[in-house]
């Protein structure tokens, strides 16, 4: 079994725009494939949608994976480099 990418623990406030329309969230956690979303309005997003997620002056283009109650899960439509993971997470850094 692969091993999973290290998730980093974040509250990062996010916009994403999203078939459906666009709302505010808030990222729980980041890696370099993906991220779990938290705050995500009833109905606004489908298992297989495209978003585009804007984080810290990024702009991520994402798939959405799973969803369950108001938290769902995307992978990236590119890999995030560490730089893009720092600027999320505010600097903080990644160990």
């Amino acid at each position: 079994m692969p091993n999973r990418a290290l998730r980093l623990s974040t509250r990062a406030f996010v916009q994403v725009r999203a078939p459906m329309g666009a709302f505010d969230a808030t990222l729980g956690n980041v890696s370099s494939g993906g991220a779990r979303l938290l705050g995500v309005p009833d109905r606004m997003l489908r298992i297989s949608d495209w978003v585009a997620i804007h984080a810290a002056g990024l702009s991520l283009s994402a798939e959405v994976r799973w969803h369950f109650d108001d938290t769902c899960g995307v992978m990236f439509e590119d890999p995030l480099t560490d730089c893009q993971i720092t600027m999320i997470l505010g600097g903080r850094g990644l160990y």
